[in-house]
């Protein structure tokens, strides 16, 4: 019981830290060529949820070859 819980505090942790991540990453680039409208609040959203869904994809992509990783050991 109590590693199941270890490793729910490791995926909260892995999924916000990808977010936080993807969102640095997509402030970089430059939204006012591909959205032309001056509406910053939507934009703001639409950067938002673009890096929710990127760094949720990229850490169940980590979590998800960790835990393959770890059942490979069960093998030998």
């Amino acid at each position: 019981m109590h590693s199941l819980g270890i490793q729910a505090i490791i995926t909260i942790l892995s999924h916000l830290f990808f977010i936080w991540l993807s969102y640095n990453a997509l402030q970089a680039v430059d939204w006012r060529k591909i959205y032309d409208k001056n509406n910053t609040k939507m934009l703001q959203l639409l950067v938002a949820l673009i890096s929710i869904a990127l760094g949720y994809t990229v850490s169940s992509f980590f979590l998800s070859i960790i835990n393959v990783s770890q059942n490979l050991t069960l093998l030998i």
